[in-house]
């Protein structure tokens, strides 16, 4: 099978609406280019190439398909899986020496799933080859990128506590799907290390005369909504703000979610932006993390040594449906790669300026190892969440109470972050659990749910993976592992799995080895509810958290969550066997769900069963209408008759759209005149099975470009 986008293609696809607009209708024609700055917008113009050569590669016409497929090298010479692609071309074509060439540079330049390439039929042909194995242990090998950056960057003169950035100096990444940034800061600090602050300032003064505090020479604030919610950086002087020339804002990469720039310097950043308008409203952070691929960039810069702040604006108010005020939560994972306050515009403005003065207390050995080991966000996060007056104790950083998906600013203890951050040593730093997914139930659509695709895997990143829960399956269950984990002082670690937010007695989580480096999950199905006892803020959401203990420290949190649909009522039996899912009752006709990841039904399944218990299909009703279908999903036509079998037909999913929210209606597909049990021809818009597990399977389509987040 064939890979149809990267991951930096997806980003330039979905996280660049308006990427497409302006393409031209000829497909091999290519778009213009007047700097490195149209590095996006070429990514995209070739993932609509490489769109189409998929679809004449399912259709077997393997001339055109090579044809486009050696012009994105042309228009993109570092797109490995446009690479992959041609190399499978190649080598259903029995040109061996080709597909070996395409298959090497498309290594070279970053293309690292040694389990794909090992089984992709495609490949079948090169497999006796003695190259084969030498390829096969170059994919294995991760690095962080391999190939060379294209362009040589100019690195940025900071002065007078300021960096203005341009096409000169960034060069894009294939493999993370940003530009990446150079900023040269000058040999001295700009200015003292604070001015006023009251007691917090007297400490980081007092702690830099010493020369026991790092100060902030050599960090960036980039604002990110055309200063509408700059922090208070003018106490801080030894900050650098970062500027944009006009070439980067005419492409309006200066504003929203900051999605494009990776900084080779610690930074901080905000924008006081979110979407208020359409069906698809939402705060930025939750823009990031329903966009295909945004997790993983988020995941990028918390372990490039970035962290940004965004408020929630209507994401998390107490209510339901707008009644009272608000939805409840409706952010559908919680990940540490974010920092969101409660509130709107200027709401984050506070952590911003704790945050800040955190990282310039903190010990000039400590802070430059933990930026050199990518764990100086990290470690911010394992400061501020063990600060928060919600966590008073050491037993209290184990719950949901220290970890909550949105953060209030009345909870911040500026002084204790400060200390804590002084008080590391760097030969006991904390460590950081990273999380692999290694076995999972998947429900199948069109049997287990019913959708327009399969689009329960929302992401899967090293700190933070997240579920979509749509199967009706009583349990979902899913081994992960945690050995991968870094100790900075290489020590060895256990693990803590703990359940920050869902019912006990729902979970199981069982240690599958001593230090608790796997173990096996077993979720109950959880409508929604409260948060916590007494909590007026309502979510449809299981958080469980993961801490790596190197006997000094606890790690910040990773997270798995698992996100359950508010439009459906389901009924189990006391063998938690589903009897029934009413998604038309009610009590959830009128419930909001977010379009990126779900849809309302209008209708009400019913199951039976045999006397053996195993599932032998379900009712569907829609009024009066009463539909049967079997066991695997397909509807029945005319009921089995004596000797005569049952004739059945198979049913499609569609999605139609409205002003205020989507709607699943299934779509009769007519029984095909020859063989059904011929499988049906992949068309432009189907997902290639290729085994890979994809970053996410919702859409990110923007109904308009993002406001400040002022409440109206």
């Amino acid at each position: 099978m064939f890979r149809i986008l990267s991951l930096p293609s997806l980003l330039a696809v979905l996280l660049m609406p308006l990427a497409f607009s302006s393409l031209p209708h000829n497909l091999h024609a290519q778009p213009p280019q007047t700097n490195r700055l149209d590095a996006p917008r070429i990514q995209a113009f070739a993932a609509r190439l490489e769109a189409r050569a998929v679809q004449l590669l399912n259709q077997g016409d393997y001339d055109a398909a090579a044809q486009i497929l050696q012009q994105v090298v042309k228009t993109s010479p570092s797109a490995f899986s446009s690479r992959y692609n041609l190399a499978c071309v190649w080598a259903r074509q029995g040109k061996t020496d080709q597909a070996f060439t395409e298959l090497t540079q498309a290594i070279a330049d970053g293309y690292r799933d040694a389990q794909h390439l090992a089984t992709d039929p495609d490949l079948a042909s090169l497999r006796d080859d003695p190259r084969w194995a030498t390829l096969l242990k170059q994919a294995a090998v991760l690095k962080e990128e391999t190939a060379a950056a294209p362009d040589p960057i100019t690195p940025a003169e900071a002065a007078d506590s300021q960096v203005l950035i341009g096409a000169e100096n960034v060069a894009w990444s294939q493999q993370l799907g940003m530009f990446r940034v150079e900023v040269a800061f000058p040999a001295e600090p700009q200015g003292p290390i604070a001015v006023g602050l009251g007691e917090s300032g007297d400490r980081l003064r007092e702690w830099y005369e010493a020369g026991t505090a790092a100060g902030n020479h050599g960090d960036l604030y980039d604002n990110h909504d055309t200063d509408h919610s700059n922090m208070n950086y003018k106490a801080l002087p030894q900050l650098t703000r970062v500027e944009f020339t006009d070439d980067i804002k005419n492409r309006g990469m200066h504003h929203g979610l900051q999605r494009f720039f990776l900084y080779n310097a610690p930074t901080i950043g905000n924008s006081s932006t979110a979407f208020t308008a359409g069906p698809q409203w939402r705060c930025q952070g939750r823009f990031a993390l329903t966009s295909p691929g945004g997790p993983q960039l988020l995941y990028n810069q918390y372990r490039g040594n970035q962290l940004f702040f965004y408020p929630e604006h209507r994401d998390h108010d107490p209510g339901h449906n707008g009644k009272d005020g608000g939805y409840g939560d409706v952010l559908p994972a919680n990940t540490p790669y974010l920092i969101l306050s409660q509130g709107s515009s200027g709401s984050d403005r506070a952590f911003m300026l704790a945050v800040a003065q955190t990282m310039a207390a903190l010990q000039p050995a400590v802070k430059k190892k933990l930026v050199e080991q990518g764990l100086l966000m990290p470690t911010v996060q394992w400061i501020f969440r063990h600060s928060n007056k919600m966590a008073t104790t050491p037993e209290a950083y184990l719950t949901g109470a220290a970890h909550p998906t949105v953060f209030d600013g009345e909870q911040l203890d500026v002084l204790k972050m400060e200390t804590l951050a002084h008080d590391l040593q760097p030969d006991a730093l904390p460590p950081l659990a990273l999380l692999q997914v290694v076995e999972e139930t998947a429900g199948q659509p069109g049997v287990d749910y019913f959708d327009v695709a399969a689009r329960e895997q929302l992401f899967t990143t090293p700190c933070a993976i997240a579920r979509v829960v749509k199967s009706t399956k009583h349990h979902q269950q899913m081994t992960v592992s945690a050995a991968d984990s870094i100790d900075p002082q290489g020590k060895p670690l256990t693990f803590r799995w703990v359940v920050l937010r869902g019912d006990p007695e729902k979970i199981q989580i069982r240690l599958l080895d001593k230090a608790g480096s796997q173990v096996e999950l077993k979720i109950g199905y959880h409508p929604r509810a409260p948060i916590s006892p007494g909590s007026k803020m309502e979510s449809n959401r299981v958080d469980i958290g993961v801490f790596a203990d190197n006997g000094q420290h606890l790690s910040a949190p990773s997270f798995l969550s698992f996100h359950y649909p508010d439009a459906e009522v389901r009924t189990y039996d006391d063998q938690q066997r589903i009897l029934s899912v009413d998604y038309n009752a009610d009590d959830v006709r009128g419930n909001y769900v977010d379009p990126v990841l779900d849809a309302h039904r209008n209708w009400r399944d019913e199951y039976q069963y045999s006397p053996a218990g195993e599932l032998q299909g379900w009712t569907r009703i829609r009024g009066d209408q009463r539909e049967q279908f079997t066991a695997d999903g397909r509807l029945i036509l005319t009921p089995a008759d004596g000797d005569q079998p049952a004739q059945t037909t198979a049913v499609k999913y569609v999605e139609q759209r409205d002003n205020r929210q989507s709607q699943i209606v299934q779509q009769v597909v007519e029984p095909p005149a020859k063989d059904d049990s011929q499988p049906e021809k992949k068309t432009a818009g189907d997902k290639p099975d290729d085994g890979a597990k994809p970053e996410s399977e919702g859409r990110s389509k923007t109904d308009a470009a993002p406001k400040d987040s002022s409440r109206p």
